[in-house]
């Protein structure tokens, strides 16, 4: 899963509402755990809670069940508190709010 990373998109929605700077840290986390050989689960999913004026990341996945809380210094915008998952099919992977689904 999540191996080919040339076709990822994301819906409109997380396009405008969510700073970019804040999606490249997603995707290099999935990317991150591919590299350490990992097994991710077709849907990944990232809880992102503002506090202390830093960025937490909660990264978890159903099969097999692993749950990572990460925090990030934001250099070019402000936390942000929302849920995302990234969902690959096979053929693409794309980035979404639960409510794009």
């Amino acid at each position: 899963m999540f191996a080919n990373k040339e076709k990822r998109y994301m819906t409109r929605m997380i396009a405008e509402d969510v700073h970019v700077e804040i999606q490249k840290i997603l995707w290099d986390l999935i990317d991150e755990q591919r590299k350490n050989d990992l097994e991710l689960d077709y849907l990944q999913v990232f809880e992102l809670i503002a506090e202390h004026g830093k960025q937490h990341i909660i990264h978890r996945q159903e099969v097999p069940e692993r749950s990572v809380r990460r925090e990030f210094l934001l250099k070019y915008t402000t936390p942000i508190n929302q849920t995302i998952w990234c969902i690959d099919s096979e053929e693409y992977q794309m980035m979404l709010f639960p409510s794009d689904y």
